[in-house]
């Protein structure tokens, strides 16, 4: 069993507190979206670039090596695929929730949205663990990826806001407060496989960048592609900054 990390639990409960504030905030997901949705935004996937990416080429290696001379060796860059098939499941299961949302009228319907929110579950979990077992340089590059995927939650709590109304403050947040607890607990018990982890990050980096680029290209302006530069500028002068620590 892992020492806790008592900078990682602190984080956790951050992110907790995050899911549950958010219904405070009155961010305008509609047309005019929130400037402030586009910096979280921004910021999230400057993360995604500058620390995510580069960590699926680590993953690469971990799992060519794992798979060797097998059959599954022809499928060849498998973090990359792993991110597209994310990328594809979250549109899949957003456009799905929408539809519902459309037919229905205000809810999207009580099983598609166990669907969607069941998806969202597996992300909170993979940052929950990721929390405590990432190898991360620092404890600054830590707090950093608190910041950055703290801003992406303020920003996804909205939308799922948005398509499940009621359901999602009675439910929702509860469901994805469980997730990314539990994702920690099983970070602090045992250490998963390292293939395990790639595919997981993988997953997560196809399901981030989805996420983020739906809501900013549906309702974009000038302001908001400020906005978005802004929090991306931030988090890049923050990650030079880490790294020259």
């Amino acid at each position: 069993m892992a020492g806790v990390n008592w900078l990682s639990l602190l984080f956790i409960i951050g992110f907790v507190g995050v899911h549950f504030s958010t219904k405070y905030l009155k961010l305008s997901t509609e047309n005019p979206r929130s400037p402030w949705l586009s910096v979280f935004g921004g910021a999230t996937i400057a993360y995604v670039f500058l620390y995510l990416l580069p960590e699926l080429h680590k993953y690469l290696g971990i799992m060519k090596e794992a798979v060797g001379d097998s059959w599954l060796a022809v499928v060849g860059d498998y973090t990359y695929l792993l991110a597209l098939v994310g990328l594809l499941v979250y549109f899949g299961l957003d456009t799905l929730a929408k539809s519902k949302q459309k037919d229905k009228g205000e809810e999207s319907g009580f099983p598609v949205f166990l669907v969607h929110l069941s998806s969202f579950f597996i992300y909170n979990l993979i940052i929950g663990y990721l929390l405590i077992r990432e190898e991360f340089s620092s404890q600054w590059s830590m707090a950093l990826y608190f910041l950055a995927l703290a801003a992406h939650f303020v920003a996804t709590d909205h939308t799922l806001k948005e398509i499940h109304k009621e359901a999602y403050d009675r439910y929702g947040r509860w469901f994805l407060v469980a997730a990314l607890l539990i994702g920690w607990l099983i970070g602090v018990i045992l250490k998963v496989h390292e293939v395990a982890v790639g595919i997981a990050v993988s997953f997560l980096v196809g399901g981030i960048l989805l996420n983020v680029f739906k809501d900013e290209l549906k309702q974009g302006g000038s302001k908001n592609y400020l906005a978005f530069l802004g929090g991306a500028g931030v988090i890049l002068a923050l990650f030079i900054v880490v790294r020259s620590l």
